[in-house]
């Protein structure tokens, strides 16, 4: 009787969040939403009819949909700065992935990496949730100077970040701090048309700090051929890191 009785209630549950699910991607699709893009090594500013602008970093992919009652943005790939217009009548909306920032005025960057998103508030307070719930899920609060990361599973403690260092490539520069080396090709080859390819399990974790120009390529480049343990092998198609004892 008991199962009998539930449902209905799981029924409604199912058609409620195929609901919730369904309007956002038709809010994504719709005519009313306007798509922005870059391309390697391409940056650009978008002011959006509110007020608020959009720091687009290279590689990355956006979807804008403004209403009377919301402000919807959807970061479909890579990196963005937000400056968010103040409308108390209207919160300003970014999902990216498993995570979802609610704000209503200021200035943060959301990174949506590979297997993790990194929320990084600048100016102001968001809230910041994870998962598909959005609204269902709870909502963890970040203030300036914040930094959290959101996974398909769990979401770290808000730590405190270095917001110059998040916020650098929006003056083409790229600031690592014993970040490991599988992530900074990662970054690298935002900027890049040759990608960086490293090697080895070994080499991927191998940590590395420094400031290095996004626009020129030789910088970093230059840095790991002067490690002892690295060779670096450049061809027209790539930019291969080896262990110097590999053949």
């Amino acid at each position: 009787m008991h199962k009998l009785s539930r449902r209905p209630v799981l029924a409604a549950a199912a058609l409620a969040l195929l609901a919730s699910i369904t309007a956002l991607f038709l809010w994504i699709d719709s005519d009313t939403a306007h798509s922005y893009s870059t391309g390697i090594g391409e940056q650009r500013t978008i002011q959006l009819a509110d007020g608020s602008t959009v720091e687009l970093n290279a590689r990355s992919r956006v979807k804008v949909r403004l209403t009377d009652r919301r402000r919807d943005v959807a970061l479909i790939e890579g990196q963005a700065l937000f400056r968010v217009a103040k409308d108390k009548q209207r919160p300003f909306v970014v999902r990216a992935g498993d995570a979802q920032v609610r704000a209503v005025g200021t200035e943060f960057d959301v990174y949506k990496k590979q297997a993790e998103t990194v929320v990084t508030v600048v100016e102001g307070r968001v809230e910041t949730y994870s998962g598909a719930g959005g609204a269902d899920a709870a909502a963890i609060m970040l203030s300036a100077g914040e930094q959290l990361t959101v996974l398909p599973h769990t979401v770290t403690k808000p730590t405190r970040a270095d917001t110059v260092a998040a916020t650098a490539w929006v003056q083409k520069r790229l600031m690592f701090e014993e970040t490991p080396l599988n992530e900074v090709a990662e970054e690298f080859n935002r900027y890049n048309r040759r990608p960086l390819t490293i090697d080895g399990a070994e080499l991927q974790t191998l940590k590395i700090s420094g400031v290095y120009s996004s626009t020129d390529p030789a910088s970093l480049i230059n840095f790991l051929r002067s490690q002892n343990s690295i060779n670096v092998i450049e061809t027209e198609n790539q930019v291969r890191v080896v262990r110097r004892d590999a053949h």
